[in-house]
């Protein structure tokens, strides 16, 4: 805005009187004092609603789950084995607390309810250097607000950002113990918070709500596929109890409270996610070959299993099995290497074709690897 006065004030100087013109230079340098003590004072109360809302934040995570406050919360943990050779592992924690939000629909009064973050932390360390992030975002418009970011460098170095944010998510004030972009900006924050929120979007969202995914890829016989099924099977069932050794492992779990409002029980989800370096080459791109999912509150009990052919890394095998008052269901579905089910078994009256199965699969083998490339 200052250019473009004074771009205005050089026009009028050629055409205006003297005394016209001071006037006018008067009342321009009266209107940018204003103008930028209105917006100093502007930033200064957002940095001090940010301030109480970074408090009201912290009160909520202390109460959450305690004195009839729903537990609202997914824990991520993740162990990848990075250089055997030197002993290097990366290893970490990302911790989201989210809330149930609702969007009213005008037109009749109802209302969509869908969880939304509003505050993250996150923890890293490889080969002697550790990462502590925190994210706050507005609850409003769920845009970051603030973020805080301390390395610790193997040297004992440390480094300290502090980014605020007005209520639109636009950098208002960064406060760092050096001066270097090097160790992150405003800009960089704002990329992992769409990330976050990528991730937890992608573990909270169940098969319903999974993207619809096709296989490419050559077929064997059926016999020859279930012979092959079972016998991966076996194999993944040992890596991932650690009873046969996995090359460059890398483990994901993730821990996820949710209760939704009035008499509804609390309900937990852990996700397990096991990978390895495919082909045992180091360089290799890291995949999941078993996932699980375990959901569990007072009355029910679901646990599924998805294996992963080790050439596509394609599901090949899904196992659902569900408990509730003393009933116990269970569904298997097998794949062929295009992704077509080939066999289904279960005790249940009602069984699908295994294409929601894939769907989920697909969406974790995803998650696994949005966490891997981006951790």
């Amino acid at each position: 805005m200052i250019p473009f006065f004074i771009k205005v004030l050089y026009l009028c100087k050629q055409k205006l009187k003297p005394k016209t013109m001071t006037r006018i230079i008067l009342f321009t340098m009266i209107f940018l004092l204003g103008l930028s003590s209105a917006q100093a004072q502007n930033k200064s109360e957002r940095i001090k609603e940010i301030r109480k809302m970074y408090a009201e934040a912290k009160a909520q995570i202390a109460n959450n789950g305690k004195d009839g406050n729903p537990a609202k919360d997914m824990k991520i943990t993740f162990n990848e084995i990075v250089s055997i050779e030197h002993d290097i592992y990366n290893e970490g924690s990302l911790d989201i607390y989210f809330d149930e939000q609702r969007k009213v629909n005008v037109s009749d009064g109802s209302f969509n309810a869908y969880e939304q973050p509003y505050f993250i932390s996150y923890y890293n360390t490889i080969h002697g250097h550790e990462c502590f992030r925190e994210q706050m975002y507005d609850r409003k418009t769920g845009v970051l607000a603030f973020a805080f970011v301390r390395w610790i460098t193997d040297a004992g170095m440390t480094i300290e950002h502090r980014y605020y944010y007005d209520a639109a998510g636009k950098l208002i004030e960064t406060k760092n113990s050096t001066e270097s972009d090097d160790w992150g900006t405003g800009d960089s924050e704002k990329k992992l918070a769409e990330l976050y929120h990528q991730i937890f979007k992608l573990a909270i969202e169940d098969a319903a709500t999974a993207p619809a995914v096709k296989f490419q890829g050559t077929q064997r016989s059926k016999a020859d596929q279930l012979k092959h099924i079972r016998t991966q099977y076996a194999l993944a069932k040992d890596k991932s109890g650690k009873k046969v050794e996995t090359f460059y492992p890398c483990d994901v779990t993730i821990t996820i409270h949710n209760q939704e409002e009035g008499d509804c029980p609390p309900v937990t989800d852990v996700i397990c996610l096991f990978g390895e370096k495919s082909n045992n080459d180091a360089t290799s791109d890291t995949k999941c070959f078993l996932a699980t999912t375990h959901r569990t509150t007072m009355s029910f009990d679901n646990y599924k299993e998805f294996l992963y052919d080790p050439a596509t890394y394609n599901l090949i095998f899904s196992y659902d099995r569900g408990a509730e008052e003393g009933e116990v269901l269970e569904w298997r579905y097998y794949f062929n290497e295009v992704g077509t089910c080939i066999e289904r078994k279960s005790n249940a009256e009602e069984i699908g074709d295994g294409s929601s199965e894939k769907n989920y699969a697909h969406a974790l083998q995803s998650l696994f690897q949005l966490l891997v490339e981006n951790w």
